[in-house]
C-alpha cells in the first residue's frame, strides 16, 4: 500500500478518537483546602511601664597623684592596678635635700628669736629717760640760780654780766631738756620699731620652717581616697615635679559608681520628679559612703544582657534642658559592690513610670511589621483572617505588651503567618498555653510604632 493511500485512513482514525473524547466529563478547578495555622490568646496581667535610655558609667571620684615638690623618685609602695586604701603610702621622693632645707629654716628661726629677745632687753629707753631727768634737774638748778642772781642784781649786789651769764645758762639747760626729751621719744620709737621688726623676722622664719616642713611632707605621697590605682607613669629614679606638677598615677573610686545619661524633653515630662530633683543633701560622694543616696529608683543593665541586675537611684539632674539638643542630663548612683560596672562602660537604664494592671501580652513571633507599623493577624469567628494594627511596649521574656485593636479573647496567629492572608480562611489550631509567669526582669522595650 502506498503512503498516499494511507492518509485517508489515519484522518478517519483521528476523527473517531476526537468524537469519542468529546463524549466524556470535562476537567474542573478544585480549590486547595484552607491553610492550617496555630493560634493563641493574649495574656492579660499587670505590667510596669519603664522609661529606658542609655548611659555611661563614670567613677564617683578620680584623684591624680601629683609630685608637689621637685626631686628624684626613690620608692613605690603599691602594685599597679591594685586596690589602695585611704592613707596608704604610695610614693617617696628623695627627702635629704628637704631635711637640709628644714634644718636651715629652723636655724634662721632661732636667730630671729634671739634678735627679738635682744631687742626686748635693750636699755636705750632707760638711758634716754635718765638723760631727761638729768637735764630737767640742771634746768631747775639754772632757774634757781637765775632767780638768785636777778634778785641780787636788783639790789645792785650782782653785776649785769653775772645776770646775763645766769640767763644764758638757763636757756642752755632748757634746750638740753628739749633735746633729752626728743632723744627719749626717738628711743621709744626705735625700741618699738626694733621689736616689730624682730617679731616680723620671727614670723617670716616660722613661715619658712613651716614651708620646709610641708615640702618635706610632700616627699611622701599617700592615697587620699579608697580606690583602684592606675599604672605608674614615672619609674623609680626619675626626676619628678619638674616643669609643673607631675602626675605619677591616678586613683579611681568605682564603688559606688555613677552612670550619666541624657533623656529627651518628652521622656522627662513622663517623670515629673526628674524636673524637681537636685543634688541630694545626703550626697553619696561623702567619704566612706557605700550606699546610694535617696532619689528616684532606677535599674541598670549592661550591654549584651536582657536583665537589669543593678538597682540604684537618680540623685542629680542638671538645672535645665540643653537648648541645643533638647535633652536633660541625669545621674544615677549604684553601689557596685561586686565591681561588675567599670568606668567608661555603656549601660542601659530604666525608670518605672506607670503600672498597667491589665496589660495584654502576645508572643514576639506573632508580631508583623509593615510600612504602617506593627500588626497582628487574628482569626475571626468565621475562620477568616484580619490584620489588627497595634503599638508595642516592653517585653517580658518572649512576650511583648501591645495596645490597639486587640482584646483578650482574640485568637492571634503565632505559627503559619506566611500562609495566612487577610480576608482568607484558615484552619486554626490552639497553641500550648504560655508559662504562667514571666521572667522576673523585663527585657528592653521596642520602640513604639
Amino acid at each position: 500500500m502506498s503512503a498516499r493511500s494511507c492518509l485517508p485512513s489515519f484522518a478517519l482514525l483521528c476523527l473517531a478518537a476526537a468524537c469519542a473524547g468529546g463524549c466524556g466529563k470535562p476537567n474542573a478547578y478544585v480549590a486547595p483546602p484552607p491553610p492550617a495555622v496555630t493560634v493563641t490568646r493574649p495574656v492579660q496581667r499587670p505590667v510596669t511601664e519603664y522609661l529606658e535610655f542609655t548611659g555611661l558609667a563614670q567613677p564617683m571620684e578620680t584623684v591624680e597623684i601629683r609630685a608637689r615638690v621637685r626631686g628624684f623618685l626613690n620608692e613605690r609602695h603599691f602594685t599597679e592596678g591594685a586596690d589602695v586604701k585611704q592613707g596608704q603610702l604610695l610614693f617617696v621622693i628623695d627627702e635629704e635635700p628637704f631635711r637640709i632645707q628644714l634644718k636651715a629654716a629652723e636655724t634662721h628661726l632661732q636667730e630671729a628669736e634671739a634678735a627679738l629677745r635682744q631687742a626686748k632687753v635693750s636699755k636705750a629707753r632707760e638711758v634716754a629717760q635718765a638723760q631727761v631727768r638729768l637735764a630737767e634737774s640742771q634746768l631747775l638748778l639754772s632757774q634757781q640760780e637765775e632767780q638768785r642772781i636777778s634778785s641780787l642784781h636788783q639790789r645792785q649786789v650782782a653785776t649785769k654780766s653775772e645776770l646775763d651769764q645766769a640767763q644764758a645758762t638757763l636757756k642752755t639747760r632748757a634746750a638740753e631738756v628739749e633735746s633729752a626729751r626728743a632723744n627719749l621719744e626717738q628711743a621709744n620709737a626705735t625700741y618699738d620699731t626694733t621689736i616689730l621688726t624682730a617679731e616680723a623676722h620671727v614670723e617670716t622664719a616660722k613661715t619658712a620652717v613651716e614651708e620646709a616642713r610641708l615640702n618635706l611632707g610632700y616627699c611622701r605621697m599617700h592615697a587620699p581616697i579608697d580606690g583602684r590605682i592606675s599604672r605608674v607613669k614615672f619609674d623609680i629614679g626619675n626626676l619628678v615635679g619638674d616643669a609643673g606638677a607631675s602626675v605619677l598615677a591616678t586613683i579611681v573610686k568605682a564603688s559606688p559608681i555613677y552612670a550619666y545619661a541624657t533623656i529627651s524633653e518628652a521622656d522627662a515630662l513622663r517623670v515629673p520628679a526628674l524636673r524637681l530633683l537636685g543634688a541630694s543633701e545626703q550626697d553619696s560622694s561623702a567619704a566612706g559612703a557605700n550606699t546610694p543616696a535617696a532619689g528616684i529608683p532606677v535599674e541598670l543593665g549592661t550591654a549584651g544582657h536582657d536583665d537589669y541586675p543593678c538597682t540604684g537611684v537618680i540623685d542629680y539632674t542638671d538645672p535645665g534642658f540643653d537648648p541645643g539638643t533638647g535633652t536633660l542630663r541625669v545621674r544615677g548612683v549604684f553601689a557596685n559592690e561586686d565591681r561588675q560596672l567599670v568606668p567608661g562602660m555603656f549601660v542601659r537604664m530604666r525608670i518605672a513610670v506607670a503600672e498597667v494592671p491589665d496589660a495584654l501580652l502576645v508572643p514576639e513571633r506573632a508580631l508583623g511589621l509593615d510600612q504602617s507599623g506593627s500588626y497582628l493577624l487574628v482569626v475571626e469567628a468565621d475562620g477568616t483572617v484580619s490584620s489588627r494594627p497595634v503599638r508595642t511596649g516592653v517585653a517580658l521574656g518572649d512576650l511583648r505588651v501591645v495596645t490597639g485593636k486587640i482584646g483578650p479573647a482574640d485568637q492571634i496567629i503565632v505559627e503559619g503567618l506566611l500562609r495566612a492572608r487577610p480576608g482568607g480562611r484558615v484552619v486554626a489550631t490552639p497553641a500550648e498555653a504560655p508559662a504562667p509567669s514571666a521572667p522576673a526582669t523585663p527585657a528592653p522595650a521596642a520602640a513604639a510604632e
